[in-house]
């Protein structure tokens, strides 16, 4: 046993935690399949044998972030108008050793800002747990590239942070070893995957604003087509046998997840990466209308 703190709406609360040895009960037992994962800042493609999905990553905390951008903004405000004298008269703020009235009001809004992100980092974690689940019931053996997350938060800040990849991948980690499985990381240098076409065997660069793989007559949306070759992938290198092998049954598979995800939708905008940018959904018919 041991004591932990804890602090919720601003008041300080101790709990006793009790931790146990040996491993949980397991809700349903993964099949022995390899399962192809490209996670993004935003998005996560998921590419199994019968299987493919690509979705918002945690579209749930959107509402929360806002929530918390609006605090944060007030929190500014209010710290600005309570010391006038650190701050110069372009905004930024003066050199040197200061000190900082904080007033209720601030320390108010402060607390309300703290109890908000322990909100969004509790969702955050069970959403992860769901997910992680998702994708092993579809096979306890997964491989995905090993992202740099250091360089995801200097062009993706905000949503790294949100988000928290990194996190994502370690509990998928844990869970698929405790279903007798493995997650395997493997070299994006080595792959570049989202360069290749298995139809011609050669690489083109792309920009990261062409979410669509478009080479020898294929129109495959580039994050599920990464998650797809990532299957084959072994020992940092692409198998080029088995993504012939495995595209002949899996080509229908991602033509019905891009056909999902416009169901959907749903009349609403979907996101750039999606690869579907100023698409709507018809609700009478569904087919997807261009603006």
């Amino acid at each position: 046993c041991r004591i932990v703190k804890r602090i919720f709406n601003g008041k300080t609360r101790f709990f006793i935690q009790l931790i146990l040895e040996g491993k949980p009960y397991q809700k349903f037992s993964a099949p022995v399949n390899i399962v192809g994962l490209d996670i993004g800042p935003s998005t996560i493609a998921c590419v199994s044998k019968n299987k493919a999905s690509l979705e918002h990553f945690c579209d749930e905390l959107s509402n929360k972030q806002k929530k918390i951008r609006r605090l944060q903004r007030k929190l500014d405000r209010q710290r600005r108008a309570n010391n006038p004298q650190n701050y110069n008269p372009d905004g930024t703020i003066k050199p040197g050793k200061k000190s900082w009235y904080e007033s209720k009001r601030y320390i108010k809004t402060k607390i309300k800002l703290a109890e908000l992100q322990r909100k969004l980092a509790a969702h955050r974690k069970s959403l992860h747990g769901k997910n992680t689940n998702r994708i092993l019931k579809l096979g306890k053996h997964i491989k995905t590239e090993k992202l740099s997350y250091r360089a995801f938060q200097r062009q993706f800040g905000k949503s790294v942070k949100d988000r928290a990849p990194g996190m994502f991948v370690e509990i998928l980690r844990r869970k698929a070893e405790n279903a007798g499985g493995s997650v395997d990381e493997f070299s994006t240098h080595d792959t570049k995957l989202s360069q290749y076409c298995h139809k011609c065997g050669k690489y083109t660069k792309k920009p990261l604003s062409q979410r669509v793989h478009t080479c020898c007559n294929l129109n495959i949306q580039r994050d599920l087509y990464s998650a797809f070759l990532a299957g084959s992938v072994v020992e940092n290198k692409l198998d080029t046998a088995d993504v012939n092998k495995r595209w002949r049954s899996t080509e229908a598979v991602l033509q019905r997840a891009v056909s999902h995800l416009s169901k959907v939708a749903n009349g609403k905008q979907l996101l750039s990466s999606f690869g579907m940018v100023n698409r709507l959904v018809d609700p009478i018919g569904d087919r997807a209308a261009r603006l």
